[in-house]
């Protein structure tokens, strides 16, 4: 009685992590919002991700840092079921922001922890953490 049992939780947990493997790049999904954190100077500011799939099932991941006047989009380098490493590419306000930085995203909790280095350096310069945005009520 008990081999049949020990054999079934065994097969029980095979078939969860399996799962949990195959959503490992769903993860990374819709708009998030939080604070960041500049470490030299130690000041915050508000940040914006949205990530929305495109045709080909292609993922598109635009950033705006909006008291700073600067944005623009992140180019995917890697992912796994808990991080992604970005480059950041921004669009607009190149001479208020960094440009060209290294981004990583690490998934804990429902939560986004997003780490910038500055490009040629592995001293991370800013910091945030960022929440899933709720979608606005329809009246």
């Amino acid at each position: 009685m008990r081999k049949p049992l020990v054999v079934f939780g065994l097969l029980l947990l095979l078939a969860s992590t399996a799962a949990a493997q195959g959503k490992g790049k769903s993860w990374l999904r819709g708009s998030w919002e939080g604070t960041g954190y500049q470490t030299d100077d130690r000041s915050t500011w508000p940040m914006q991700l949205s990530i929305k799939r495109i045709k080909g099932g292609r993922r598109t991941f635009s950033i705006d840092y909006p008291s700073l006047s600067c944005g623009g989009r992140w180019q995917l380098l890697s992912i796994n079921g808990s991080k992604a490493r970005f480059k950041e590419l921004l669009d607009h306000g190149q001479d208020k922001c960094s440009d060209k930085g290294l981004v990583v995203i690490e998934r804990i909790r429902g939560q986004l922890i997003f780490l910038y280095s500055n490009r040629g350096s592995r001293e991370i310069t800013a910091s945030a953490v960022l929440n899933r945005k709720q979608p606005a009520r329809k009246l």
